[in-house]
């Protein structure tokens, strides 16, 4: 059953593309991939999403806000995030100030969680993992309440982050995904991007339902700015 329902996911990703306005900006801080070939770039090129990449770790971010959606991947160092200089406040302000939808993954997320508050321990956790979602979520949306999904971190957050709610636990009750009470800001601590041919990875159903509100919203925006053309 699980291999048909991974036959069935592989069809339908192959035949979806997402129409936005602009192109996501990709936070890449995994210096391993710099060669285009990450696993979050490959699921936004199988989905057709368009995606601009900036080399975090080399200290690149965006220079307009002329993107749908910020997606911050995961990778093995926050330094550039956290130096004294004008380019790393900029890049937190990214988040902070978005008026777009933002998703953190694994770095990504415990970034996201520092930026609010929250503080880091030591939490190693590699390969699939029970999950248990504890408040519904559109980034839920077709997802059972217990799901598998793929970690790969030696972190994670000690706490809930200030002004975000909780959205789902593994099995450990570690913090695994949040969302802010008033933003789209969002942040998974496992991969939704990646996984195998082992069991059906429910993270892939996250990725789908986040670019499926980034387009929504994205429409909605556009619309609202055409009705505001004399």
């Amino acid at each position: 059953m699980g291999r048909i329902i991974l036959v069935f996911l592989a069809a339908f990703m192959s035949v979806m593309c997402f129409s936005l306005s602009h192109p996501i900006a990709l936070l890449q801080n995994d210096s391993d991939y710099s060669n285009g070939n990450s696993y979050i770039e490959q699921a936004l090129k199988k989905l057709g999403v368009d995606y601009v990449v900036y080399r975090a770790f080399l200290g690149e971010f965006p220079k307009n806000r002329e993107y749908s959606a910020l997606i911050i991947s995961g990778g093995n160092s926050m330094t550039a995030y956290f130096t004294n200089s004008g380019k790393a406040r900029d890049s937190i302000k990214l988040i902070t100030e978005a008026d777009v939808p933002v998703l953190g993954i694994c770095m990504g997320f415990q970034l996201i969680g520092r930026i609010y508050g929250s503080s880091l321990i030591v939490s190693e956790e590699r390969g699939w993992r029970k999950l248990k979602i504890v408040k519904d979520d559109v980034l839920l949306t077709g997802i059972p309440d217990e799901f598998f999904a793929w970690e790969n971190h030696l972190f994670t957050l000690k706490s809930l982050p200030k002004n975000f709610e909780l959205l789902a636990v593994n099995d450990s009750g570690s913090i695994q995904m949040i969302k802010h009470k008033s933003k789209y800001v969002y942040g998974v601590q496992f991969h939704p991007e990646k996984g195998d041919s082992e069991r059906f990875n429910h993270g892939y159903m996250v990725l789908l339902n986040f670019l499926t509100l980034v387009e929504y919203l994205d429409e909605k925006k556009c619309s609202l700015t055409l009705k505001q053309v004399p």
